[in-house]
């Protein structure tokens, strides 16, 4: 049997958790340093609904300045886990420039997106989205809604895992488009 293999990109503007959420997923630890990130990529095999899929995790750059890099890997991944951070108005409403900038990068509009609000461990009063404005934003969107915190491992594995549900979707409504395609002919 031939071994499932997905790129899954970690997207979102800058120092909104992305890396925390990366590493939390690969290595089980929470990183309390920030340090911005060009590129990192990571591996990581998992069990989804009883298939074992081999992950390649991007933890992809928020800065504009990367921009191009960052187009680069949308381009290449499968699914993305797209991150916004509770405390960061600004990161919230940047997230639709996101959305846009990975559907230009794959060229649809059907594209295997999460949408994670991250560090909702923080004390409520330094909240400045609310759970409900990001369900708003996924319904919008049409996408899944997590809530994240890497520090306290709330739905890390559960956004990645539901992603990669995603992408299977995905391919088998593809896979289903060619047979049919195959199978009709027009004389």
């Amino acid at each position: 049997m031939s071994e499932t293999r997905f790129t899954i990109a970690v997207a979102g503007p800058g120092s909104v958790g992305k890396s925390a959420i990366t590493l939390q997923f690969i290595t089980q630890t929470f990183v309390r340093d920030y340090d911005p990130t060009i590129e990192e990529c990571y591996r990581k095999q998992i069990q989804v609904d009883g298939q074992s899929v081999y992950l390649e995790i991007q933890d992809t750059a928020g800065q504009e300045e990367y921009s191009t890099l960052r187009t680069h890997n949308f381009m290449n991944a499968d699914g993305f886990v797209l991150v916004y951070s509770v405390d960061n108005r600004k990161a919230f409403e940047d997230i639709d420039e996101f959305r846009g900038e990975i559907h230009r990068a794959k060229d649809s509009e059907l594209v295997p997106i999460v949408l994670c609000a991250n560090k909702i461990d923080l004390p409520k009063e330094l909240h400045e989205v609310t759970k409900k404005e990001g369900q708003d934003l996924a319904k919008s969107f049409g996408i899944p809604f997590m809530e994240t915190s890497a520090k306290q491992v709330i739905n890390i594995d559960e956004s990645f895992i539901e992603c990669v549900r995603l992408v299977k979707k995905k391919n088998s409504l593809k896979g289903k488009k060619k047979k049919s395609k195959k199978d009709c002919v027009i004389m």
